[in-house]
């Protein structure tokens, strides 16, 4: 029986300790402005069930602000000349959120891919909108969102 206590205790200790390494998190690439730290508020239910595309001041219903000094200040956003896009992802574990945006101009459209890349089971919920600043999105292009969920195990694609 006390083999069997210490067995338990190995294998417990030993799978905690497991090495989890995740990609550095950044504001983002490809089209995203990284130099763009946008406000992160209190999420809600409105956010969350919504892909969001905020092209004008009239469409920021979330008084969402920009900071081009890394949070220090956060001024009004300036959509003559950026456009904000958002999306909810979230997971239970460790997670790194990765971001990037693409620009087909053949196809007129920009693709959001967001990576939750994600390692462990934690009692802790990681949630975040994603929101990212671009360049102003021409009136005729077209926005596609993409959520893919990395584990340690699996991959799976979430559109």
């Amino acid at each position: 029986m006390r083999n069997i206590a210490i067995l338990c205790i190995i294998v417990f200790a030993t799978s905690c300790n497991r090495k989890c390494e995740l990609p550095v998190q950044t504001i983002g690439t490809g089209e995203i402005i990284s130099t763009a730290l946008v406000q992160q508020p209190l999420i809600t239910w409105e956010m969350r069930d919504n892909e969001h595309i905020i092209k004008t001041k009239s469409e920021n219903i979330f008084d969402l602000k920009v900071s081009f000094d890394d949070g220090v200040t956060f001024d009004t956003i300036d959509f003559n000349k950026y456009t904000l896009l958002g999306k909810y992802a979230h997971e239970s574990s460790r997670v790194s959120f990765v971001r990037e945006v693409t620009k087909n101009e053949t196809l007129k459209k920009y693709t959001y891919h967001i990576t939750v890349y994600q390692c462990g089971t934690y009692k802790n919920h990681w949630e975040s909108m994603n929101w990212v600043s671009i360049p102003k999105i021409e009136d005729d292009f077209d926005v596609e969102f993409q959520v893919k969920y990395i584990t340690n195990k699996k991959s799976y694609l979430d559109k």
